[in-house]
Parts: C-alpha cells; sequence; structure tokens
C-alpha cells in the first residue's frame, strides 16, 4: 500500500463537542511524528525551524477551521483552539499567544468587542510534552483542557487590557513592556524585524511600530493546569 492511499482524509469541523471530545482522546498519547504521517505531513528537524507546526497539526487533526482569523478556532463551538508545551512536571514552557493587538483605528473598540474576549471565553488547551531531551517529532500529546474564564479572571484580563490600550491610546506604546498586565501581557509579534504597523505616537500623530500579539502568561496558564488536576482529582 503507497503512502498516498495510507493517507487520512483531513477531519470537517466538529458539528458538536461529542464529535471533537472523540477526536481529542483518539490524539492523546499520540506523538508529533505519529500524528504528522496520518496526513503525510513532514515534521521539522528542530523547533526553530518548524514554529507553529505543532499548532497547525492539531488543527488539522481536530478539524479547525478558522486558521489566522480573529474568530474562535471553532467558530460554530466559540471555542479557542491553543497547544500549551509542558515540561515533564506540567510546567508551561512558553507564553500562550492569543491574538493579535490592534493598533489602529481603536478609538471606539472595547475589551467585550475585542478578538481577545472572543478567543479567551472559551478555550481548549492540548498539553504537548515537550522536554529537551526529546526529539521534535518525538514530542506528544499529554491530555487536554477546556477552559471558561472565572468572573475574577475575566475581570483581571479586562483590567489588563484596559491598562495596555490606555498605554496604547496615549501614544506610549514603546513604553509598554513585558511587566504590563498579571494575566495578559502585550509583546511584539512579527515574522521579521521590517514588519510594521501604524499606531499613535507621542505627540498623536501616527508612528511606525511592529505589530504586537497579546499573550498568557505561564505563570497563569500554570495556574489553569493547576485547577484542572485539582478538579480532576476531586
Amino acid at each position: 500500500m503507497n503512502q498516498k492511499a495510507m493517507t487520512k482524509e483531513i477531519p470537517k469541523a466538529p458539528q458538536n463537542f461529542e464529535e471533537l471530545i472523540l477526536r481529542l482522546n483518539a490524539i492523546v498519547g499520540k506523538s508529533i511524528e505519529t500524528l504528522a504521517k496520518n496526513y503525510s505531513l513532514t515534521v521539522p528537524v528542530s523547533p526553530l525551524h518548524g514554529k507553529g507546526f505543532v499548532g497547525e497539526l492539531m488543527e488539522i487533526c481536530l478539524g479547525a477551521t478558522a486558521k489566522n482569523k480573529s474568530i474562535p478556532d471553532f467558530p460554530d463551538l466559540g471555542l479557542e483552539l491553543k497547544t500549551l508545551p509542558v515540561d515533564s512536571c506540567l510546567k508551561p514552557l512558553e507564553s500562550t499567544f492569543i491574538t493579535y493587538a490592534p493598533l489602529d483605528n481603536i478609538r471606539f473598540l472595547t475589551f467585550e468587542r475585542s478578538s481577545l474576549y472572543a478567543k479567551l471565553k472559551r478555550m481548549l488547551f492540548v498539553v504537548i510534552l515537550a522536554t529537551r531531551e526529546l526529539n521534535y517529532a518525538e514530542r506528544k500529546v499529554l491530555g487536554y483542557f477546556f477552559y471558561t474564564p472565572e468572573p475574577q479572571d475575566l475581570s483581571q484580563i479586562k483590567g489588563d487590557y484596559e491598562e495596555i490600550y490606555e498605554q496604547i491610546t496615549t501614544g506610549n506604546i514603546e513604553q509598554i513592556s513585558a511587566k504590563y498586565g498579571t494575566i495578559v501581557q502585550l509583546r511584539p509579534k512579527c515574522s521579521n524585524g521590517r514588519d510594521l504597523t501604524r499606531c499613535i505616537g507621542p505627540d498623536g500623530k501616527n508612528i511606525q511600530t511592529r505589530p504586537r500579539g497579546f499573550y498568557l502568561r505561564r505563570t497563569f496558564t500554570a495556574e489553569l493546569i493547576e485547577r484542572y488536576l485539582q478538579k480532576k482529582a476531586m
């Protein structure tokens, strides 16, 4: 049997959460190499060469359809998908990118109308074992959990958002550091240093600056894992 004949058909968007959970359970315990082979995909040799590959692979396996749009990955379910690389102690290895932050024409933008809120209000985290001793292809899916912000989380996230945008709208974007935000932080997000976008400058005139993205802090995703494990143990 040739490889083309063995290739699985790419799943369509799941119709409901039950169908999605069946797909999730089918990938738990599988390595990145095994899952990639199902769709005749070549695994990059290293994280440096394969930035974003695991996330894209999970989208294929689970039937996410939004791609890079500013809407949840599963629009019909109102669900955002994120991979969460962890070490052997289940500690997140990096902050989690959520969405790009609009920097132009933001006068009437509110948290409730933002892409950040749209993506954060219901999330699916797929946990990936990504310890240094593993080759990239040997990384594997450890499990998954769903997250809907509790009222105190949502209040803090909104506070982070408003603090950050107060700086942006007053022309102080270049003063925003990773120290801003308890749960959500703003960081440069671009494929190379030449990418620029328009934003308000200190004197109220437009300037060119690097695109920015909203990220969940590692400390917060670590807390989410702890919450999940505590509920599972009950």
